[in-house]
């Protein structure tokens, strides 16, 4: 019942004389008829399978609960000089940072005809290999000849490995083992559910057309669970304690990613934007980036941006003759294109809470952005993608049964127990494929 559609109860009846009827007098007995709204409103929006899923555009089946990929790192080395000696002579013996176990067969990355680049910008030859305290040497050669000096070898410099130099009519090199790395995950299993009993289901609303609130629960669960899968694609952490859980998104960019900062007091710039795309130029991603934000993120990357619309260096928006603002959809920088999506869940206090200062650890997702590239790697492999537990032509990745007891929506004569109701189970087994999340990245306040 509507709680001021219905009289504080003793309600009053009877026959009693009265200069005029008022409407409290009737109020008061409990049959006027309540004016309450058929209609539904609910009070915040329902961000169920929003942009992150909706861009993912891709899923595909694993029939394990461990599932992994292997990836190639650089198969080129660079190396820091720990040590130097005979470094003002013709052959300079450098201790480099690279681990070496010659016992092991393990004689570091470095091989004899070796041509590095100190950052001095002097070339040097690798004539000899070795080992020290278990850490490679190299014994090295000015390619243009002559006496080394601290000016072109010196502790602390860091050296790259650039191509090879061999004499006419010499043996060949040793090789190198070149090995990827494996990444994996785990399916995670989610659940939700409702059980109502047959007096409940069979009793009449006010709201719509009358139907059991059995039917809008029954909505409102689907879109929980929704948001549920969508949260674990997103928040996820990989965990085999008992229960398995999945690594998400944010936590595979957080650790090899590419994270910036700024100042919340300020808020970001263009120039955060443009410092940003540059540190994520050298990982060799797609040329295209999402960019999720929340609201306060996206607010400033607009009013950052406005001297574009202020100075007309572009002719930038679809504002007719009497409108004016910023409808800036994206940006472009060094052959970048990034394209800003408002992420309602960033803003939602109830997935989110914060309050206070933001920090190192602790984050205000309203001034947030996660950058996201939705390409493919050199295989064609999607970067990201969805991935549920399937064999056999039995899927997980969505389930919903209806378990009825001595009552069920669809009426039929079958009970699987005789318990006086029925349930609804809702089951996903999924997990999230991040493949070179170092393309990635986030942006965000803090301070």
């Amino acid at each position: 019942m509507p709680a001021n559609g219905y009289p504080t109860p003793p309600l009053v009846g009877g026959t009693s004389q009265r200069s005029t009827i008022l409407e409290g007098y009737v109020f008061q007995s409990g049959i006027h008829e309540p004016e309450h709204s058929k209609i539904l409103t609910y009070k915040y929006p329902q961000y169920y399978m929003t942009a992150l899923l909706d861009k993912l555009g891709a899923d595909s089946p694993v029939t394990q609960t461990v599932f992994s990929w292997a990836i190639m790192d650089r198969t080129r080395q660079s190396a820091t000089v720990s040590s130097v000696s005979g470094g003002t002579t013709a052959t300079a013996v450098i201790t480099t940072d690279i681990a070496s176990n010659t016992a092991a067969g393990n004689n570091g990355y470095f091989i004899v005809g070796d041509v590095i680049r100190l950052e001095s910008g002097e070339l040097g030859r690798v004539t000899a290999i070795g080992e020290a305290g278990g850490f490679q040497t190299i014994s090295v050669v000015r390619v243009v000849g002559g006496n080394w000096s601290t000016s072109l070898v010196l502790a602390a410099m860091v050296f790259g490995h650039v191509f090879s130099a061999f004499g006419e009519a010499s043996m060949g090199p040793e090789g190198r083992l070149h090995l990827p790395t494996e990444d994996y995950n785990y399916t995670q299993i989610l659940k939700r559910g409702v059980k109502i009993s047959g007096t409940e289901f069979t009793n009449k609303t006010m709201l719509g057309d009358g139907k059991s609130w059995y039917f809008t629960i029954e909505d409102i669960l689907r879109k929980e669970f929704a948001k549920d899968r969508e949260l674990l694609v997103l928040l996820g952490e990989r965990s085999n304690t008992g229960v398995k859980g999945t690594k998400g998104i944010l936590s595979w960019v957080t650790a090899e990613g590419v994270i910036n900062t700024y100042a919340s007091s300020i808020g970001v710039a263009e120039s955060d934007l443009q410092d940003h795309i540059a540190d994520l130029l050298p990982e060799g991603g797609s040329n295209e980036y999402l960019v999720l934000c929340g609201s306060t993120f996206l607010k400033n990357a607009q009013k950052a941006l406005k001297d574009y619309a202020i100075n007309g260096a572009q002719n930038y928006g679809s504002f007719g003759k009497n409108m004016a603002g910023l409808d800036f959809k994206g940006y472009e920088f060094l052959g970048k294109k990034v394209y800003f999506a408002y992420y309602e869940l960033f803003d939602d206090p109830k997935v989110f809470p914060y309050s206070g200062t933001p920090s190192s650890s602790k984050i205000n997702f309203k001034d947030f952005s996660l950058w996201l590239d939705l390409g493919v790697d050199s295989a064609g492999q999607k970067l990201i993608e969805l991935k549920y537990k399937a064999h056999g032509g039995q899927s997980r990745k969505f389930i919903q049964k209806l378990i009825p007891g001595m009552m069920s929506p669809d009426a039929t004569g079958f009970a699987a127990h005789s318990g006086d109701y029925f349930e609804l189970q809702l089951l996903s087994e999924i997990a999230v494929q991040v493949r070179l999340a170092n393309r990635m990245g986030i942006l965000r306040a803090n301070s």
